[in-house]
């Protein structure tokens, strides 16, 4: 797996604690998932960590071919199983629309950060919260591939996906910028980063 441990951990408590947080059995791996975000983790492949990370807030785990949804102070709710947004193999077979992380980040006045990531054929700009893009984690991949991407099945960018042999995240773009941000966007739109060395 490459997402960082302690953020995938904290993430997993936020879900659970606020919007809910979504576990399946699924599309022979095992899928968490947020309101913006999901890990798929190939069967075989799936670290004790995670799973201990799931169960302290879910008590348990679903069967196979099964998902859930836990909620703090709710009874977990069983959901139909067969939700293509889940299924991150096929969606990263059919993101066709490849980005590029630029070395860009626009600071917030200390409220958070933002990644700009660029589409490699229209060059056309994207950002995203660079707390999404630092949980890609080199460190954690023990004996696994660095991921490919990140890529979407649509030229807009909604959901990215990073995914290699074993395991995928996706997370969803920031539909609109405004103010500083979106200018800078504008102005570095002329910058094919895919050419430059980074």
């Amino acid at each position: 797996m490459f997402l960082n441990k302690a953020m995938l951990k904290k993430l997993i408590k936020t879900s659970f604690k606020w919007e809910g947080l979504t576990v399946g059995r699924i599309y022979g791996g095992l899928v968490v998932a947020g309101g913006h975000w999901i890990t798929w983790t190939e069967d075989g492949y799936i670290p004790n960590w995670l799973k201990a990370a799931v169960m302290e807030y879910t008590g348990e785990l679903p069967k196979p071919e099964y998902a859930f949804k836990a909620k703090k102070n709710e009874p977990i709710q069983y959901e139909i199983a067969d939700n293509s947004l889940y299924d991150l193999p096929s969606m990263y077979k059919k993101a066709i629309y490849a980005y590029k992380a630029t070395p860009v980040v626009i600071e917030r006045g200390g409220y958070d950060a933002l990644r700009v990531l660029q589409q490699n054929s229209t060059m056309k700009m994207l950002a995203i919260h660079e707390d999404k893009y630092k949980m890609i984690d080199l460190k954690e991949l023990g004996e696994e591939n660095p991921p490919s991407g990140p890529a979407s099945t649509t030229p807009n960018g909604g959901v990215l996906i990073f995914k290699n042999e074993h395991s995928a995240y996706a997370f969803t773009s920031l539909s609109d910028v405004y103010g500083t941000a979106d200018t800078i966007m504008e102005h570095i739109e002329v910058i094919d980063f895919s050419k430059e060395d980074i």
